[in-house]
């Protein structure tokens, strides 16, 4: 686009300068063959006419000229303003989509880590449940043990006689006594070892929900910056739009003038073409008269020698020779400038 508009202002300047260059090469030319025509009348002294001075027409070109250049000049300024804030846009837009990549990454980093945090969460709570399966398991196994020893011990007790029933019944009391005892010992320690495994769960639970907390407020609040960015983002496209549209606009505009300036160059060249055709036609014409009126005068000269040739002297015959030689001279003259205008017309 702004290669073509760089071709047309290089083809606008060479028109002009082609123009200018026509000009001066006709003015040029029509300056010297009034000149020249001029030292040919000078020496006659009657039948004299002045020679025509050359027409200028730069004040009329540089009118037309002015307003579309000062029109062209505006316009070339708000495109140059468009393209800078349009590149401005356009690295603004470079830095959000970087922006709004590096927070996606951070979003899902996060993600991970939570999904991870929740795995370990799960295994935490999983530990104590089963510890607690394991504990119970141990106590039932433990207090059923002590049943069943009690039971057989008893039944052997039965089989012996009455008289070491007697002697070993508070021996049996007292054994049974101690094992109860260990038995509820062991139960206590397996219970306050889940007390102590559940409070160290609970702990690590609260300590992991407050960072799943802290991580879902970090993502919703990436997730409120990313949709202010998008809105950024979607603003600064409408606004690249919206230039865009302008420049286009600009764009047609400036062909218009440039049309316009076209068809008002092509206007003034022909009226040049014109005035300069109709000034060559006036001077052939001028020339051509005073041709007529020159060879009118040689055969009246040509006429006078013969009839006066018998009756004047040889000095008057010189006088009149010379006369005639002159004449036909300047006959010739104007008849080789005549043949030049015919042979070399305007271009």
């Amino acid at each position: 686009m702004w290669t073509s508009i760089a071709n047309l202002k290089e083809n606008l300047n060479k028109i002009t300068l082609d123009v200018h260059g026509d000009d001066d090469e006709e003015l040029e030319i029509y300056g010297s063959e009034n000149g020249r025509h001029s030292t040919f009348s000078d020496r006659r002294n009657s039948h004299t006419f002045a020679p025509s001075k050359p027409v200028s027409f730069s004040p009329l070109a540089s009118g037309i000229d002015s307003p579309f250049n000062s029109e062209i000049g505006r316009y070339r300024a708000e495109i140059k303003k468009l393209q800078e804030s349009e590149a401005e846009i356009k690295a603004l837009s470079v830095n959000y989509a970087a922006l709004l990549k590096e927070k996606e990454e951070q979003i899902f980093r996060l993600n991970q880590e939570n999904g991870s945090l929740k795995q370990n969460l799960n295994a935490t709570n999983a530990g104590p449940s089963a510890a607690r399966s394991e504990i119970s398991k141990v106590s039932n196994n433990g207090i059923n043990a002590l049943k069943g020893k009690g039971d057989q011990s008893a039944n052997r007790q039965h089989k012996s006689t009455s008289l070491v029933k007697n002697c070993y019944a508070g021996n049996q009391m007292s054994n049974g006594l101690s094992f109860k005892h260990d038995g509820k010992e062991k139960y206590r320690t397996f219970s306050s070892y889940k007390f102590r495994s559940l409070q160290i769960c609970w702990k690590k639970k609260l300590s992991l929900e407050a960072i799943q907390a802290s991580h879902e407020s970090q993502i919703k609040q990436f997730k409120m910056e990313l949709e202010k960015e998008h809105d950024k983002l979607v603003n600064v496209q409408i606004r690249l739009q919206e230039e865009h549209k302008r420049n286009e606009s600009f764009q047609e505009e400036l062909k218009l003038l440039k049309s316009d300036k076209d068809k008002h160059l092509g206007v003034l060249l022909s009226n040049i073409f014109n005035l300069f055709n109709w000034q060559r036609s006036a001077e052939l014409s001028k020339i051509r008269n005073e041709s007529n009126k020159k060879t009118i005068e040689i055969n009246c000269l040509q006429k006078e020698l013969n009839r006066r040739e018998d009756e004047s002297s040889d000095d008057t015959m010189e006088n009149m020779k010379r006369l005639v030689a002159t004449l036909e001279k300047e006959t010739l003259i104007l008849m080789l400038i005549l043949a030049r205008l015919n042979l070399f017309p305007f271009q």
